[in-house]
């Protein structure tokens, strides 16, 4: 088939055009919601993507408003991923028995990943359907509305690289907390250095969330990928940071799956530890 040969394709709801050695050709596009002509299951990612945002976001408005009670144990040895790091009780702050250290820190990482690239693929093909898959019809109010990029609704995602330092401190406070579930305390007051379930539990936690993060465009671009060139020994170092992140890149998606699951699987061991249904012993 020769470049300037018109191919036909019924795929997705409007028309677009096909730049081909610089011959623009349009193509007829089939319209209505979900329309296409593709075989496979395209609509099995968004949907499960949608199910599981949705869980999240319902587990966490539940916990943070109803079932705040248990957020860690044994003197605040461990503490649960949501709630941590805990300020209210780091910082002795004075806040109404209904206010909890995640109401205050939670917009922080709900903010990186709210505008997070990989995370604005998603809520745009589950929950906006803009298109629900690639070569998937739109619904019919997006195509009146027409895609303004971040410059309409979604203007606060520009914000997506301050958001970043702010996650960066939020990380390196998780990994006090590691330090800190690994402090026993005896009854006579003294501590030793130990090792719990807890803290595996927790170090898993955090080194996801900084795969998740050092994976991260903003990161990237942070890292190294800012510099118009990489001079000296300091340009060397930007250099091959630049190429390790871009390899955590690859992965970005798969990093934010799983560290999002696993700060909930977290606060579910936390949680089941502190009411007794979970015990949580001591490794050495």
């Amino acid at each position: 088939m020769g470049f300037q040969e018109t191919i036909e394709i019924k795929t997705v709801e409007k028309r677009v055009r096909c730049y081909t050695m610089g011959t623009t050709v349009k193509l007829p596009m089939s319209s209505g919601f979900g329309e296409t002509d593709r075989i496979d299951r395209w609509w099995t990612q968004p949907l499960w993507m949608g199910v599981a945002l949705t869980a999240a976001l319902v587990y966490t408005v539940l916990r943070l408003v109803f079932f705040d009670s248990q957020i860690h144990y044994e003197n605040h040895r461990v503490t649960s991923p949501i709630f941590s790091p805990d300020i209210i009780h780091l910082w002795n702050l004075d806040v109404p028995n209904w206010a909890n250290s995640a109401m205050l820190i939670l917009w922080i990482p709900f903010g990186f990943r709210g505008t997070c690239y990989y995370m604005r693929k998603v809520y745009y093909r589950t929950f906006f359907a803009s298109p629900s898959a690639c070569m998937v019809a739109e619904p019919k109010i997006s195509k009146k509305i027409g895609y303004r990029g971040e410059r309409g609704l979604f203007f606060f995602n520009h914000l997506h690289r301050y958001m970043l330092y702010l996650a960066l401190i939020i990380l390196t406070m998780k990994y006090f907390d590691i330090l800190h579930t690994m402090q026993f305390y005896s009854p006579n007051g003294q501590t030793s250095i130990g090792l719990s379930i807890g803290t595996i539990v927790l170090t898993i936690e955090a080194f996801l969330l900084t795969m998740y993060v050092t994976s991260c465009h903003a990161f990237r671009h942070l890292i190294g990928g800012g510099a118009n060139r990489w001079r000296g020994s300091l340009g060397k170092f930007q250099g091959k940071m630049y190429e390790i992140v871009s390899g955590f890149n690859i992965h970005h998606g798969f990093w934010f799956w799983t560290s999002l699951a696993m700060v909930f699987l977290g606060d579910l061991f936390v949680w089941g530890v502190a009411e007794g249904v979970l015990s949580d012993p001591r490794i050495f």
